[in-house]
């Protein structure tokens, strides 16, 4: 009598059923050359795979063991054993797929550390050896590396039910679902890393140059918060939907209204940060346009002789700093590089230019002394006869005002980001928060 197994019951079972080994392979996860090796009892199947092969050929554990039908027992078979086969095969099932998503998380993580390799390489380059563009190159052969494996690990992952497989079919789409939004994330992150390293390439203008940290992270920063911006409005309203058109995602009802949800809410916050952003931009265009004019401090002067004490004095202070001398005129003189008058106990500057102001007559007023590098502009009331008051602007005020003038530039930037952050924050919480609910 032929030896009965149970490997060629299972070659009998599915030709019978018009199966190729690939496709019972797909079924149960496992390779058409295992189910190759099952045919030929060069091995067995794993004892948990038991259940789902007696579930997918309609027979018993006992009858598959035995490699046979048993249509006398079969006859025999209780309600109650049908249903705990039924049961034991749907927690086989369960175990299944729960073992390929463990493993394709497993996979994720591979993804992740490969551009997070990248981007430690990349600062290491960039930082340790000034090589932006090579450190740029680098960062990037990682994260297409990461991406190409991500791609490869999804495909790999998703499950195509059959359509004997009805009653898993949830339980697939929950796994395909899964493989999908790991896909997307790790995507997400690879887009992001690329563009927080695109300030090596654009402020860097030699590839033998390094970017300096502050910069790159805050150039950085404000470059991946726009791309990513922009690539998820892209995701959420054009590759989504492609993605469900093509049954990559399957969406519930609940999961559809929700879907909708978020892009009326993606609309509303996204239109309300940009308006005040443009505004603030606005803002920012209109107070370049003005310039620093209206924060420049003006000294005005109403006779001739505060107006000689202050130049005199300014001009003093100016020679005295920027040589570093220290001196003191009186009895006490200390040594000193500056040329003295021993007799007036004065200080004799070099190359000091003397201007005059002159009355309507044309007779000289006063004289003082004027360096051209210390004011940005003197006037004078040409129609008084003493030429009083006179108007006088110092480089200082002028660097002061411009301070004061990007200082109020920065704060209006820092609000743009403020309000950009702000709005993708309350749009993210409030998304999860209604996931949460639903």
């Amino acid at each position: 009598m032929e030896k009965k197994s149970i490997g060629k019951f299972i070659s009998v079972l599915r030709r019978a059923n018009g199966m190729t080994q690939k496709e019972l392979g797909e079924k149960l996860f496992v390779s058409d050359k295992t189910v190759s090796r099952w045919e030929c009892d060069e091995c067995t199947p794993d004892l948990s795979l038991l259940p789902a092969i007696a579930e997918i050929f309609g027979i018993t554990t006992d009858e598959l063991i035995r490699g046979e039908r048993n249509n006398q027992e079969k006859e025999n078979i209780s309600k109650d054993y049908i249903d705990r086969q039924k049961n034991k095969s749907d927690k086989q099932f369960s175990l299944i797929l729960e073992r390929k998503s463990r493993k394709y998380k497993n996979l994720t993580l591979v993804s992740v550390g490969i551009s997070i390799l990248g981007l430690i390489i990349t600062m290491m380059v960039n930082l340790g050896f000034a090589k932006g563009f090579i450190a740029f190159c680098l960062g990037i052969l990682c994260f297409l590396t990461s991406e190409i494996c991500q791609i490869c690990f999804a495909l790999n992952s998703r499950i195509i039910p059959y359509e004997d497989e009805n009653d898993y079919i949830d339980k697939i789409q929950l796994t395909n679902n899964l493989v999908i939004r790991y896909a997307t994330i790790v995507s997400f992150l690879n887009l992001g890393l690329f563009a927080f390293c695109l300030p090596l390439i654009i402020f860097i203008s030699s590839p033998n140059y390094g970017l300096v940290f502050e910069y790159w992270l805050m150039y950085g920063v404000i470059i991946t918060f726009i791309v990513l911006i922009i690539a998820y409005c892209v995701y959420l309203f054009f590759i989504r939907k492609v993605l469900v058109k093509r049954g990559l995602i399957t969406l519930t009802e609940k999961q559809n209204e929700q879907d909708k949800k978020s892009k009326k809410l993606f609309i509303e916050t996204f239109s309300i940060s940009s308006g005040i952003a443009i505004l603030l931009g606005i803002s920012i265009f209109i107070l370049n346009s003005i310039g620093s004019a209206p924060y420049i401090k003006e000294l005005v002067f109403y006779n001739c002789s505060d107006f000689k004490v202050f130049m005199e004095n300014d001009y003093d202070n100016w020679y005295l700093s920027n040589f570093n001398y220290v001196y003191k005129i009186g009895d006490d003189i200390k040594e000193s590089n500056l040329v003295i008058d021993e007799e007036k106990k004065e200080i004799i500057y070099p190359n000091k230019v003397n201007k005059g102001i002159y009355n309507s007559n044309g007779e000289l007023i006063c004289v003082y002394y004027f360096n051209p590098d210390l004011y940005y502009s003197i006037q004078f009331t040409e129609t008084a006869d003493d030429k009083m008051p006179a108007k006088v602007i110092t480089m200082d005020a002028l660097n002061d005002a411009k301070k004061t003038l990007k200082t109020i530039e920065s704060i209006l930037y820092a609000f743009i980001g403020v309000d950009m952050f702000g709005g993708t924050a309350i749009y993210f919480v409030k998304t999860y928060i209604d996931k949460k609910k639903n």
